[in-house]
């Protein structure tokens, strides 16, 4: 992969909203060249199968290498003003799976981490027609963030989801009984979400082209993971 670099019009947003839990950053213009990252797509990655990465994701993925890192290491230390980030991974992104083959954790909203030094962010590589990432309110323990603390609720809800097959049939678009939407950021070409990892969130698939399995019309994103230093 070519060398990567921040666009020289860059833009960040920091959300500012009513429950202070919520923290989010969005980030227009990340790259001067995405273009670069599209190209490898199609022309280098080897996508591993559907839960080759051990996670739940409902696609195909494929870790990127060092320039991706490099550059987004970069974008971490103008936002948070730190020294030296550990990024865990950053991996190239395809949903492929239809609603109707989703188990039942992935038709719910999920974390990524614990830890509230612990950092997911999303890349939108797409154009317009894929939806883009919802930050969700667990309704019967009123919580949208999930610490080593309260981390026994994930069974509860998976639980009450599958027992709740009426509202949850495939991907999490709408409020239900156990789950509200409480802040959505669209997708947007060259476009960069960051947010606690321990927040409850999860894609918007409102399109059947969301989740086809092509890298030119599908929905191609970069999920990366990583983790503020301590004081």
């Amino acid at each position: 992969m070519e060398e990567l670099t921040l666009s020289p019009d860059l833009q960040v947003t920091k959300m500012e909203y009513d429950d202070g839990d919520i923290v989010v950053h969005v980030v227009d213009n990340f790259l001067a060249n995405p273009e670069a990252i599209n190209d490898y797509a199609k022309n280098n990655a080897y996508f591993g199968p559907v839960g080759g990465d051990h996670t739940a994701y409902p696609g195909i993925r494929d870790r990127l290498p060092k320039p991706y890192e490099r550059v987004l290491a970069s974008l971490i230390k103008q936002i948070f003003g730190v020294s030296d980030p550990l990024i865990y991974r950053c991996m190239l992104s395809l949903i492929t799976l239809s609603p109707e083959q989703l188990a039942t954790p992935q038709k719910l909203p999920h974390i990524d981490a614990l830890g509230n030094d612990q950092y997911a962010s999303v890349h939108y590589l797409s154009h317009a027609g894929h939806g883009g990432t919802t930050i969700y309110r667990y309704i019967p323990k009123n919580i949208v963030r999930i610490t080593a603390a309260n981390k026994d609720v994930i069974p509860e809800m998976i639980k009450r989801v599958g027992n709740s097959p009426e509202e949850h049939r495939g991907y999490l678009t709408t409020d239900t009984s156990l789950f509200k939407r409480e802040v959505t950021i669209e997708s947007k070409f060259n476009r960069v979400v960051m947010y606690p990892g321990n927040l409850l969130h999860c894609a918007d698939l409102y399109s059947a082209q969301s989740y086809t399995n092509d890298i030119d019309s599908g929905r191609l994103s970069v999920a990366s993971f990583f983790q503020l230093p301590t004081a």
